[in-house]
């Protein structure tokens, strides 16, 4: 039995010395992973730059930096390699980096626009700055090079990122797949819908649907949900992964 387990972040670069990041630090993963391990033939590991890892003799790490960086490398594992379930519990960002612009050049590129556009009305504005917002390129502002700290301003503009969770059954129909939702300080019936609906949009066999407000060293309530509502809940990150594996041998036993 194969494993792919994503633990940690993303980090979105703005510049060569910046980037965007979050504060997931990998130690779920890390539990699950430390937990399935004896069960697990391969435990694949996908991971953030900033995630503690386990030290198990079957695993092998895949470090990755960005959301294009995890699609990448999920693509291939998934295409090559039989993997028995996915445990998709990495904090990916949901927005990479367009473009980065001072205020100044900014407001004028705008006002030159403005200017050469006659019979301005409020929607007329709105949609032309919108549309220069989202049509905006130049070559002085890529994540490949060190923004220079002239401006008093910067502006960082980031667009929508592809949606893993969502190419998972594409690349590997057969595989059981879990993912992850967090929200913040919600009641357990949105959590709940929200998981629901994450099943439905990705096609996913399990979320794993937590609340910000009720994770901390000691504590990491969650419930495990399907189609037909919540499934286990738990209390630790150890009742994740002992859940986890439940459900997942389960799944081994039925389809062998």
């Amino acid at each position: 039995m194969n494993i792919l387990i994503t633990a940690g972040g993303t980090v979105e670069a703005i510049d060569s010395v910046r980037y965007l990041a979050n504060h997931a630090t990998g130690r779920l993963g890390k539990q699950i992973a430390e937990k399935m391990s004896p069960e697990c033939d391969t435990v694949f590991y996908i991971h953030g730059p900033n995630a503690v890892l386990p030290e198990l003799s079957n695993i092998l790490f895949f470090p990755i930096s960005s959301v294009r960086d995890l699609e990448y490398t999920m693509k291939r594992l998934l295409t090559h390699e039989s993997i028995t379930a996915v445990i998709h519990s990495m904090a990916v960002s949901d927005y990479e980096l367009d473009y980065t612009i001072s205020e100044v050049d900014l407001a004028k590129k705008l006002a030159k626009t403005i200017h050469h556009t006659p019979d301005l009305n409020e929607a007329t504005l709105t949609n032309l700055i919108a549309k220069e917002l989202t049509q905006y390129n130049t070559s002085q502002t890529t994540a490949e090079k060190k923004i220079r700290s002239t401006s008093e301003q910067l502006i960082v503009v980031l667009g929508k990122a592809p949606k893993i969770i969502h190419q998972i059954k594409h690349w590997q129909p057969d595989t059981l797949l879990i993912g992850f939702k967090l929200l913040v300080d919600v009641p357990e019936s949105e959590l709940v819908e929200n998981a629901r609906e994450s099943i439905e949009k990705n096609q996913a066999d399990f979320i794993v649907a937590n609340d910000l407000t009720n994770i901390n060293d000691n504590q990491h309530e969650a419930v495990l949900v399907s189609r037909k509502g919540i499934e286990k809940n738990f209390f630790t990150k150890e009742d994740i992964a002992n859940g986890l594996m439940e459900v997942i041998l389960e799944r081994k036993k039925k389809h062998a």
